[in-house]
């Protein structure tokens, strides 16, 4: 379980926070009240996870209509993996003649980053990557992350 309180007068540090423990792993349960209580009204969250990596959150994925900007869900030491992910998709893409999203979307790359994917049952596990994507793409993508976690670059 983790606990929350969101400040209605000024969300945005702590929405960063909860939007960050909800990409790292799988919600099982949310519950949520809100404390009325003038100026420093909040909502009060209780967020049970499964453990282990997961999907990120319906909440946290593109479409709607609306274009996530994965530097508010990603921290920064997270968004520069990410960032060096997409920069190989899209040689890879290139390469290939296909679109980018066609190797990987950008929810599959955050979820790559956020779940700590460390080998090919890791990617297979990611909403949308079935056998085809993991035995093309796998092993590029793959050797991008431990890179990336032999220099330091992902955040916690």
């Amino acid at each position: 379980l983790r606990f929350f309180a969101i400040p209605a007068a000024d969300p945005a540090a702590a929405e960063a926070v909860l939007n960050r423990v909800l990409a790292a792993g799988r919600v099982v349960s949310l519950d949520r009240q809100f404390v009325a209580d003038g100026a420093a009204s909040f909502w009060a969250l209780c967020v049970t996870l499964a453990p282990g990596p997961g999907e990120l959150p319906a909440a946290l994925k593109g479409g709607g209509g609306r274009r996530l900007d994965y530097r508010e869900v990603l921290d920064e030491a997270d968004f520069a993996v990410f960032a060096r992910l997409r920069m190989l998709r899209k040689e890879v893409a290139e390469a290939e003649a296909v679109p980018p999203y066609a190797v990987f979307t950008n929810e599959q790359l955050a979820a790559m980053v956020t779940g700590r994917v460390a080998d090919e049952a890791g990617l297979a596990a990611i909403d949308g990557v079935g056998p085809a994507r993991v035995e093309r793409y796998g092993a590029r993508f793959l050797a991008a992350l431990r890179q990336a976690w032999r220099e330091g670059k992902v955040g916690g």
